[in-house]
Formats: structure tokens, C-alpha cells, sequence
């Protein structure tokens, strides 16, 4: 199990950050090494993320990919409860 990097619970996100050059051609981009983060310290970073505009950014995705890892838990549990329940039927 991956832990996170900043409390070593257990990871549930990673965190990657793209710098690119802007107004040249031919642009630079270089993209960090994953971070891993528990949900309460990625919830933290977001709070003091100090750029209103990477705060929103981040915090978006971040809310967006919570949301649809509940409803894969969610679908997981509840189909592993259909075949608990056929089972137990026969």
C-alpha cells in the first residue's frame, strides 16, 4: 500500500505538477514526480495553496475525482452486495 507523503496514512491521490514556458515556440514543459496525499492532507493543501487561481484549479480536480471515487466504491460495495445476496438465495 502507498502511503501518503506527508502523514504516511494510506495514499489516495497523487499529485503531479506541469511547468511549461509560455510565449516561445517550440514550448518547455517538465512535469514533477507524483506526490502522494490521504485525502485530509490533500484536503489541507488545497486550503493553503496561496494562488486563488491554482487554489480553484486544484481544488476542482480534486473534488471532481473524490466524487467519482465514491460512486466506484459505492458501485463496488453495492455489486459485491447483489452477489452476496444471490448467493446467499440459493
Amino acid at each position: 500500500m502507498k502511503r501518503c507523503s506527508n502523514c504516511h496514512r494510506p495514499a489516495l491521490f497523487s499529485l503531479v505538477g506541469i511547468i511549461s514556458t509560455l510565449g516561445v515556440s517550440k514550448r518547455l514543459q517538465k512535469s514533477s514526480p507524483a506526490i502522494l496525499f490521504c485525502d485530509a492532507c490533500l484536503q489541507e493543501l488545497c486550503q493553503r495553496i496561496c494562488s486563488d487561481a491554482f487554489s480553484e484549479a486544484v481544488n476542482s480536480a480534486y473534488t471532481e475525482l473524490n466524487q467519482r471515487l465514491r460512486e466506484r466504491v459505492a458501485a463496488s460495495n453495492a455489486q459485491q452486495k447483489s452477489v452476496w445476496d444471490d448467493g446467499a438465495s440459493e
